[in-house]
């Protein structure tokens, strides 16, 4: 069972959104966090924004679906807030690449008792809506050609980001949510070799294996939480 966040109206300084419906709810285990994106409206923007939100898990047994979550210390909350600050910077930093959101805002706010985590915080990002739709949730319905755009986009990101100086530890296919997601950029002073649709790297994301064409068709919509 998934929390509605349809609806749900958030509010820091300079930003308003309203969320409309979700496109992927996952916990982070190690970190203690749940993870959302959706799609909203905010205040003063005409289109339509993509909000990302990292919900403090702060009571472990009020989780619905990971038996994984494990107590966290001081030391694993301040690496959440690192990772939090690192995507805002990769968002910025990736904003010309022709295929990324456009970082618009981010704040954090503390869940009141409407939310499934009342007193935890929830640090939010809201971005420009890239068009197309999630990845993972059409995979197995990709034709090759929609497979090789993708993959040519995607490398062009990649090849983007690490002029940068931006490194991608995380390929795997639940991070093709809007195209790439960065919470998984890595800032690293010495990079490796330009990236190219034939990278390994790109391989990694598993967008073209075989075995994703046969795998379960279930593995690819149980992410779309309340859409």
């Amino acid at each position: 069972m998934y929390y509605d966040w349809s609806s749900k109206v958030l509010s820091w300084p300079g930003m308003t959104v309203q969320l409309s419906h979700g496109l992927s709810e996952h916990y982070v285990d190690n970190l203690g966090e749940c993870v959302i994106v959706a799609h909203g409206n905010a205040t003063g923007i005409d289109q339509p924004v993509t909000v990302k939100l990292r919900a403090d898990v702060i009571d472990l047994s009020l989780t619905r679906r990971s038996p994984k979550l494990v107590d966290v210390d001081d030391h694993d909350r301040h690496v959440a807030f690192e990772d939090f600050v690192s995507e805002c910077a990769a968002l910025e930093d990736s904003t010309d690449s022709g295929h990324t959101p456009r970082l618009l805002s981010a704040g954090t706010i503390q869940q009141d008792s409407s939310m499934p985590y009342p007193d935890g915080y929830l640090r939010a990002i809201v971005m420009s809506t890239v068009p197309g739709q999630n990845v993972r949730r059409i995979l197995l319905d990709l034709s090759d050609h929609e497979r090789d755009t993708i993959r040519d986009q995607l490398a062009s990101v990649l090849e983007y980001m690490r002029q940068k100086g931006w490194y991608y530890s995380d390929p795997k296919p639940e991070n093709l949510i809007y195209l790439v997601d960065l919470a998984s950029a890595i800032l690293e002073d010495k990079v490796g070799d330009r990236i190219t649709p034939e990278s390994n790297i790109v391989e990694m994301f598993g967008v073209w294996d075989e075995y994703a064409r046969r795998s379960d068709r279930s593995l690819s919509l149980r992410i779309n939480p309340w859409a």
